[in-house]
């Protein structure tokens, strides 16, 4: 830290180098400045510096220190500390615009692809985990029993229910939660999923192998996990946001399922993204719960 002490010469030419080097082997002190014609001595200084030996120092150089220049020690003691913020929503400033053209598409190709690959009735209860504004989850509803729609993101959420008031989005079968998987075990202790599926939500989860347990203890037998996500890549997708992951070395997530006892039925690169002339590919892997 710097603290600046206005001074009275009373001497009019003094020679500051050895008062500089002597204030400066002070314990405390890393840096000294003494400007005559401002009248200011500069100290960059710890918390454990000695303003009393300072002070002495300069008076004995025939320097006065104006009154009230010289920081008092203080005791923190009953300070009261500034609380820790609550973790920002990462979407607060992107949910009223999240439903781009891209995204659209994107949502889409991998709804197709777990089409193909899935063969969804309406005796299934699933789950659309990290579902954002809905994009994938309200393409699947008419064709299962329940949805269950989870994000952690209240104004992506917010998107989501717009849609469900206003575009005649069918409803009677989805339920929209916020929270993680903690949040769905306290509110329906026991249920199971036929399927759950996640599109780019994996890379903004820190605890990969926390949550494949979870998820895996909340899949039926036989049931299915179905991820969508971005490739590994150099950090680049999401600009200067930070993320948990920057997409995924498949071969290592497949090693990372197989241990929370899913077998991986496929993987397969399934659609590339263009952004500022890189490119970035995204593959969906299907997983089945061991029986």
């Amino acid at each position: 830290m710097r603290t600046i002490i206005k001074v009275e010469r009373a001497a009019c030419c003094i020679f500051n180098n050895s008062l500089n080097r002597e204030i400066a082997s002070i314990n405390g002190v890393y840096g000294v400045n003494i400007d005559n014609f401002k009248k200011e001595v500069t100290i960059d200084h710890t918390n454990d510096v000695s303003f009393e030996h300072i002070v002495a120092k300069l008076e004995e150089n025939q320097y006065k220190v104006l009154p009230g220049q010289v920081p008092q020690k203080m005791d923190y003691t009953d300070f009261e500390w500034p609380q820790e913020k609550p973790e920002e929503d990462y979407f607060i400033y992107r949910a009223a615009k999240w439903d781009t053209p891209q995204k659209q598409e994107m949502a889409s190709l991998f709804v197709a692809e777990m089409m193909k690959n899935t063969n969804f009735t309406k005796t299934m209860d699933v789950m659309d985990f990290g579902c954002g504004t809905g994009l994938v989850g309200l393409q699947i509803a008419p064709f299962v029993r329940s949805i269950t729609m989870l994000d952690t993101s209240a104004n992506m959420l917010e998107e989501l229910g717009k849609k469900l008031k206003h575009n005649n989005a069918p409803n009677h079968n989805i339920k929209v939660v916020k929270g993680d998987f903690t949040t769905i075990n306290q509110e329906e202790p026991g249920k199971q999923f036929d399927v759950i599926f996640s599109l780019m939500a994996l890379h903004h989860i820190d605890k990969i192998d926390e949550l494949l347990k979870e998820l895996q203890s909340n899949i039926k037998s036989g049931g299915l996990l179905i991820i969508g996500d971005l490739k590994e890549e150099d950090g680049s997708f999401h600009g200067g946001d930070k993320v948990a992951h920057n997409g995924f070395d498949i071969p290592t997530l497949v090693q990372r399922m197989e241990y929370q006892n899913f077998a991986v039925v496929s993987t397969k690169i399934y659609n590339t993204l263009h952004k500022a002339d890189k490119k970035y590919e995204q593959f969906i892997l299907i997983a089945q719960k061991e029986k």
